[in-house]
């Protein structure tokens, strides 16, 4: 597994210590941000970072939206890097409305240019480019059913022209990867962020039977079946495993090898951008607090 983990994201659902998801060795390891939606005050942010980097926190992973710039720039001059989520599409949709196979390079250009220039005006070196997030859900990809029974699409169904539900969500895939081009030649051509790497949008585990949406493994081999290694330097992946304190180690590891790093067979590693277990307990602290630490602390031992 060494050979696949190049970078770790602690999506912490729960209460734990920032600075327990800081430390990393010589892997990159971050934390997900995403207070800032457009509403968030100047001094909840700055408060934000100070909270971060007082905690050992170098690197986030954090959306690359307008109203977000100014947070990665200050984030930077204290220390600390972003992976910046890229969205593929213009406008301010919300991801359940967005249509991969109708997005478009020049839109994306439109958009995404104007805001990588003010990063590098700042001097902002990003840490990575991640476009998109989790696109082979319905819940980031219209092309995808959303509801009506669930249908779980593997690579013979992507490429039989003949299943039209499936040629559409293929068809949002190859737009995709056009966009994909688009922002590796925007990032080639860049002053600063020339070598910044770039990841795949994070792909889902299987979510569940009713669920419309594209095998994890299978969704990753159809993008290297038309060109993804010439575009991307690795492939995002993101795990929510079992909240079950006595699952046995070997069938975390197993499940991770099989289901998650499977994907990861050519020389692109994979980059976790986001691991974690839901808790739906509301106080605080979780009365659960305990048995939630222990497994975060088992996950980081198996990775």
């Amino acid at each position: 597994m060494k050979r696949l983990l190049r970078f770790v994201i602690a999506s912490t659902l729960f209460s734990i210590p920032v600075s327990y998801a800081a430390q990393a060795g010589s892997v990159i390891v971050g934390v997900n941000v995403t207070n800032n939606d457009g509403t968030v005050s100047q001094e909840f942010q700055d408060d934000e970072i100070k909270h971060l980097a007082e905690n050992g926190v170098k690197t986030i992973r954090t959306a690359l939206v307008s109203y977000n710039i100014d947070f990665i720039i200050k984030a930077y001059q204290h220390g600390i890097s972003s992976v910046v989520v890229v969205f593929p599409f213009r406008g301010t949709k919300s991801w359940s409305h967005v249509t991969l196979s109708q997005i478009s390079s020049q839109e994306f250009t439109e958009k995404f240019k104007p805001m990588l220039d003010k990063l590098e005006a700042a001097g902002v070196r990003l840490e990575a480019f991640e476009l998109g997030n989790e696109i082979n859900t319905p819940r980031f990809n219209s092309d995808l059913p959303d509801g009506g029974g669930g249908r779980e699409l593997r690579l013979a169904d992507l490429n039989n022209s003949r299943d039209p539900q499936a040629s559409l969500v293929a068809k949002g895939y190859r737009a995709y990867l056009q966009v994909l081009a688009t922002l590796k030649d925007l990032r080639d051509h860049s002053k600063l962020n020339q070598h910044t790497p770039i990841i795949s949008a994070g792909l889902a585990q299987r979510l569940g039977p009713s669920v419309y949406e594209t095998n994890l493994r299978d969704t990753v081999e159809f993008f290297r079946q038309n060109g993804i290694d010439k575009l991307v330097d690795g492939y995002g992946v993101h795990v929510y495993p079992s909240s079950d304190p006595n699952r046995p180690v070997q069938e975390r590891i197993a499940s991770l090898e099989e289901d998650i790093f499977s994907a990861c067979r050519s020389d692109k590693p994979c980059w976790m951008t986001e691991w974690g277990f839901g808790n739906s307990d509301q106080s605080c602290p979780p009365k659960n607090e305990k048995a939630l630490a222990k497994v975060v602390q088992d996950m980081r031992t198996f990775f």
